[in-house]
């Protein structure tokens, strides 16, 4: 469920713009995420 969550988030923000540093920005952020919500 969280993974579908994510990939709408970025098909949202690809949608939206197409820059690259936007897009590494939010693979961070959602590698974070990921992270956290493992450690949980």
């Amino acid at each position: 469920m969280r993974y579908n969550f994510m990939n709408s988030l970025k098909m949202k923000y690809f949608k939206n713009t197409k820059k690259i540093n936007n897009t590494l920005w939010l693979d961070k952020l959602i590698n974070q995420l990921e992270k956290k919500s493992k450690g949980v």
